[in-house]
């Protein structure tokens, strides 16, 4: 098993400032609640200006916040001037949507 290294004193301000020049992640009002060894997380606010049809979060929007949080995590441990840059990611939903809102007209 490999060990993980801890952060280099710099990688959180680097981060940060990097994810700071995310427009899309600003306008979903993304924000980064943790940040560890290889490990980030972002978590943003139900906006129902970013749901599909059925009033659900749209997908795109989850998977964006995935990328990225997938990035930055391994941006963590990349020396510094290094970039990162997703070129493929898969994602699988292993549980439904939950819904409040009544929407008698689906059938």
């Amino acid at each position: 098993m490999s060990v993980i290294s801890p952060l280099e004193s710099d990688v959180e301000q680097r981060v940060r400032a990097s994810f700071a020049r995310q427009g899309l992640l600003n306008t979903l009002n993304g924000r980064i609640t943790f940040i560890g060894p290889g490990e980030l997380h972002i978590e943003a606010p139900f906006d129902e200006r970013f749901t599909q049809q059925d009033g659900f979060l749209h997908a795109g929007v989850v998977t964006t916040l995935m990328d990225s949080a997938c990035g930055y995590a391994s941006y963590t441990l990349m020396p510094t001037g290094s970039c990162v840059l997703t070129v493929e990611f898969k994602v699988n939903f292993l549980n439904p949507g939950h819904h409040d809102a009544g929407h008698d007209d689906l059938r």
